[in-house]
């Protein structure tokens, strides 16, 4: 700290002091001048102002503080990395009441000069040691030619131990770690001894809490296996693949570290069960079908293996389904097994639709990407207005994919959803006609700033087909209404007959921009702009537009939007409402 100057004479402050007597809760006010975030690191932890409006303030501990201060900045200024400040202070009077002034020039801050780290314990022993340990220093976050903080520095070091922890080596430490700062060249040379500790291996698995439901349905689960290395990752996969059930309440894990026993440690896991049986009745609201009541029944141990068999009813103006599964426990693969049985009626677009669905399907979660194979069977009678019944049949193949990136699942910011889906039909198998469907979507969210979100979303999808009216409508395609293009009606976008039914068509193709900006609390506005079609081919596709504006709140279950939408081929304002993701 340079010599403090600018102060007032000695005399006048004693003068001033004792004009002021001995009256508690002296008025002051406290001037700081340094350049941002500095100005506020010192405003908010600076003792002069915390004892401002103190009625103990008295002459005598004004001049403490005063005194004090300069001290007090050059402290909170070092775990910045500026150990040269150049402070200048001042106290006089301003109407009647005491003016203290702190100017602040930081100086240069400090730059690391040089990083040593160094590595003892049973991890050199490792067949992959050179490997983890040049990514370690790859990804060390506080390197040569970076500026010196106190917060960084630990937290470079804390992150080193993590990376040894993670895997194999859980009672990793700190052996030793030194910061050299020198204050007249503005560096830091920085030193980190670890110790991995010994190798850690898995014991067996311990299991509490099971009453209704088998070991082996925990068993199935598992994602490590006894002699293995002690991994996190493994760990955490293991709990989230509990949690994910319905079967249980809560998940506890523990492995006990004690580096004098790391081999063969026991995973204690304590669980909670879940009700067998779950009952759901609800009532909403949207505008593509309308109003909707939905019961459902869950059990989730059929024949005491597990099993999940659910049963629900949903009635919705234009819609009334009924649907019955039953889904498998995950296999030692981790693949989940299941079966299903779907009734619908439909109107939608002057279009009657009935159809009942067999169908069974595999699917398996790895990582991100969710992939299913399927098999089933439709039976759809389907009636425009103005035409005879059709009667469709098809035996569908089918397989899907989907990964999802998403910062946060129920309120993106930011993120890649994708998903496609290929499947098929041929006559000589129990279907009426031979097609092929291909159909696929993404939705990226971007964030703007601190309060706005863009979002990109594109559809696209083909059927080959030499006879459309013979495919079943579920595997046609027709757009309009919340989440396809807004500004119109629901599935109003397809091959439009002459008594005004839409039926669908072979080809499908949207584009969606949209932006989002936070108003108050949780509740944002938006504008947006749609684009897309269904058409029987390439060559009658005939894009509409539909442009407007929106409200968002983000409700626990999702987005709640409303929108007021403009459909530029009709010249109508739509309204339409959603709950959920645009994915």
């Amino acid at each position: 700290m340079r010599r403090l100057s600018q102060l007032i004479p000695l005399h006048l402050l004693t003068a001033l002091l004792a004009a002021q007597g001995h009256a508690a809760g002296l008025e002051y006010r406290v001037e700081i001048v340094a350049p941002s975030p500095l100005d506020d690191l010192l405003r908010q932890n600076l003792g002069v102002l915390r004892w401002q409006g103190s009625d103990y303030i008295d002459q005598e501990q004004l001049q403490r503080l005063y005194e004090a201060t300069p001290k007090e900045i050059e402290k909170l200024l070092a775990p910045q990395g500026y150990f040269n400040p150049k402070i200048t202070a001042s106290m006089g009077t301003e109407r009647h009441r005491w003016l203290l002034g702190f100017k602040v020039e930081p100086g240069e801050q400090a730059l690391v000069h040089d990083v040593e780290l160094q590595i003892a314990g049973a991890i050199r022993e490792e067949p992959d040691f050179g490997s983890r340990w040049a990514e370690l220093i790859e990804v060390w976050p506080l390197p040569i030619g970076g500026y010196f903080t106190q917060s960084d520095w630990d937290a470079a070091k804390r992150r080193g131990v993590q990376a040894l922890i993670i895997d194999r080596f859980p009672a990793a430490s700190i052996r030793d770690s030194r910061a050299y700062i020198d204050p007249d060249k503005n560096s830091a040379e920085l030193s980190v001894q670890y110790d991995s500790g010994p190798r850690f291996t898995f014991g067996q698995l311990q299991v509490s809490g099971l009453k209704q439901y088998s070991r082996e349905l925990v068993e199935r689960l598992q994602t490590f296996k006894p002699g293995e290395g002690y991994s996190q990752q493994k760990l955490l996969d293991f709990q989230t693949a509990l949690q994910n059930t319905p079967y249980f309440s809560s998940v506890f894990l523990d492995v006990p570290i004690d580096a004098s026993q790391p081999n063969d440690v026991p995973v204690k896991l304590e669980l909670a069960e879940a009700p067998r049986y779950r009952t759901d009745a609800g009532v909403g609201y949207e505008t593509d079908k309308g109003a909707r009541t939905r019961l459902a029944f869950t059990d989730n141990n059929l024949r005491g293996r597990g099993w999940i068999g659910s049963l629900e009813l949903k009635l919705q103006r234009r819609e009334q389904r009924f649907d019955a599964d039953v889904k498998l426990p995950p296999d030692v693969d981790g693949y989940r097994y299941s079966s299903s049985f779907q009734a619908k009626n439909e109107d939608v677009e002057a279009v009657r639709t009935s159809a009942q669905t067999l169908g069974v399907q595999r699917s398996r979660l790895k990582g991100l990407i969710e992939v299913t194979q399927a098999l089933q069977y439709t039976r759809s009678a389907e009636q425009a207005e103005g035409k005879e019944r059709q009667l469709n049949r098809a035996l569908i193949a089918s397989q899907a994919w989907s990964r999802s990136e998403l910062d946060n699942p129920v309120d993106p910011r930011s993120g890649l959803a994708l998903s496609w889906q290929l499947g098929g039909a041929a006559k000589a198998l129990l279907s009426d006609t031979n097609f092929v469907r291909a159909w696929g979507r993404a939705t990226w969210y971007m964030p703007v700033g601190d309060a706005g979100i863009v979002l990109l979303r594109g559809e696209a999808g083909q059927v080959v087909s030499d006879n459309s009216d013979s495919v079943p409508t579920d595997s046609l395609f027709r757009a309009g209404g919340a989440g396809s293009v807004r500004g119109y009606n629901y599935q109003s976008i397809g091959i439009k007959t002459d008594t005004g039914a839409v039926e669908g068509g072979r080809v499908l193709a949207i584009g969606s921009v949209e932006y989002q900006h936070r108003i108050v609390g949780k509740w944002r506005g938006a504008v947006f702009a749609d684009v897309g079609a269904a058409a029987d081919d390439w060559l009658s596709f005939k894009a509409y537009k539909g442009y407007g504006v929106g409200a968002r709140w983000v409700s626990p279950v999702g987005p709640f939007a409303l929108d007021a939408a403009y459909g530029a081929a009709d010249k109508k304002v739509r309204f339409h409402f959603s709950l959920g993701i645009g994915f």
